[in-house]
């Protein structure tokens, strides 16, 4: 196992964690201060930046003063494991956090510190049973569950080498413009307007789908936290009217995350990888994709996350009896991004993505530069009535997405290029009903504004289905 903030590892044994069962409990108290006394100043992290560290000492040797004379004094331990950990000595402030749990068990701010000391001890075995504990009571605030499930999902991922989760989703979806069709009649054809028949305007339509996704982390155990992470997606879909749209689509990406300074800059890491996409539209094959790229992430701690990147695609479209002009769009797509993701106020989650690419199709009213920004909320809501893990999370979103071709098409105005502005909004809900088995639904609405009348549209649908997930 690693070592964690510069900790020597001895508290990979719970070897400062006692419980005394005695009537005589003076002696127990005492003997409770003393085994916490004996681990004080066994493990030091650095300290944090513009920490007055003098003065943080001399305070932390007045309250271990304290509490040596009233090991019962609640305020002075709880104080003293503040400013230990602000100096980085975890050890000392472990055993003040568990002295307090000796004389009051009931005490989940308590447990969930213990859980982040031991955590960044590398002691994971401990940290996920006090974390464990922290969370037991049903009146557990939203916030406190969030920050605890985040932590214990990166203690699963740091005891598991090779870890696989997968979600995978059936159901329905209804939209008022499947089709993708304009909002009116009037469109533009050679540079003149034109009147569209009917069929062809926006209609609406049901489908049938199924969508999948599963993520493998190999730890490579070289203790510096490398791994190697792949990642497989599909995705099919069949239409009640428009047979054309239905699709079948596989998408692989795989590369190793490697950290960067593991000792003197935790949490940093890059990973460059490869990945290929494969889409068949209307029963034909249609798209083919080869993808190159890198992106550096910084993990300050679970629960946050930021990631810069870029990647390289090139995409072979290919004509079919449905889309006979499809290979226009054949060339390359260069796209930088950005995520990030944290907590909120309130048990409230943040999660973002931005996007630039620049599509150089094979003819010039193809190819695009395009920017896109989305923002999710996420807010989970246990329901004890159904058990500790069961719940329901809500996920409203909004999204913003902007393209400008580089040309107009002759076919539909050779006066004007094209530009797009799409708006959409939403809210997903997610209900848990067993540890492996849910429930979701989705409702969106999207409009386009465009240059051009041919592009110009609404749109309005709703998705729900089962969901599996582990």
């Amino acid at each position: 196992m690693a070592k964690a903030n510069g900790a020597s590892g001895l508290l990979r044994q719970p070897s400062c964690r006692v419980r005394l069962w005695t009537r005589h409990a003076p002696i127990a108290a005492l003997l409770a201060f003393l085994l916490g006394a004996t681990c004080h100043g066994y493990v030091h992290a650095q300290p944090a930046q513009g920490v007055d560290i003098v003065a943080l000492k001399k305070e932390q040797e007045v309250l271990f003063q304290r509490i040596l004379k009233n090991p019962a004094d609640l305020d002075a331990s709880f104080r003293h494991a503040e400013v230990s950990t602000a100096l980085g000595d975890f050890e000392a402030a472990i055993g003040s956090l568990e002295r307090m749990l000796f004389f009051n068990p009931d005490l989940p701010r308590v447990r969930l510190e213990l859980g982040v000391l031991y955590f960044r001890l590398g002691s994971y075995e401990l940290s996920k049973a006090y974390f464990e504990s922290a969370i037991t009571a049903p009146d557990t605030p939203a916030e406190v569950r969030a920050k605890v499930a985040a932590y214990l999902a990166e203690i699963n991922k740091r005891l598991n080498p090779s870890q696989l989760t997968f979600f995978a989703q059936t159901g329905a979806r209804y939209q008022t413009n499947a089709n993708a069709g304009p909002d009116g009649s009037l469109v533009r054809v050679f540079g003149f307007d034109a009147t569209l028949d009917r069929q062809f305007v926006r209609q609406p339509d049901w489908n049938w789908f199924a969508q999948g996704v599963a993520h493998h982390v190999l730890d490579l155990g070289n203790q510096r936290g490398d791994a190697w992470e792949t990642t497989i997606g599909a995705y099919l879909s069949r239409h009640d009217r428009f047979t054309r749209l239905d699709t079948n689509l596989v998408d692989v990406q795989t590369g190793p995350r490697l950290a960067l300074l593991p000792e003197s800059a935790p949490g940093w890491s890059v990973r460059p990888y490869v990945g290929a996409t494969a889409v068949h539209l209307g029963g034909e094959y249609y798209l083919s994709a080869r993808t190159a790229g890198a992106s550096i992430a910084w993990v300050p701690s679970p629960g946050w996350s930021f990631e810069v990147g870029y990647e390289r695609s090139r995409r072979d479209y290919h004509n079919t009896d449905d889309y006979p002009t499809a290979q226009e769009q054949t060339g390359m797509v260069d796209t930088g991004y950005f995520l990030a993701g944290g907590p909120l106020l309130l048990g409230w989650n943040w999660f973002a993505r931005g996007t630039i690419s620049h599509n150089d199709a094979r003819v010039q009213w193809q190819s695009y530069k395009q920017r896109t920004l989305d923002l999710y909320l996420t807010y989970t809501l246990v329901l004890p009535m159904l058990g500790p893990e069961r719940a329901i999370t809500i996920a409203p979103f909004a999204g913003i997405l902007d393209a400008d071709y580089d040309g107009p098409d002759p076919l539909i105005d050779p006066n004007i290029a094209r530009r797009d502005l799409e708006r959409r909004i939403g809210i997903g809900i997610d209900l848990q009903l067993t540890k492996n088995i849910g429930f979701s639904a989705r409702f969106q609405q999207s409009e386009i504004e465009s240059t051009l009348p041919n592009y110009e549209m609404e749109n309005r649908s709703v998705y729900f289905g089962p969901t599996v997930r582990f």
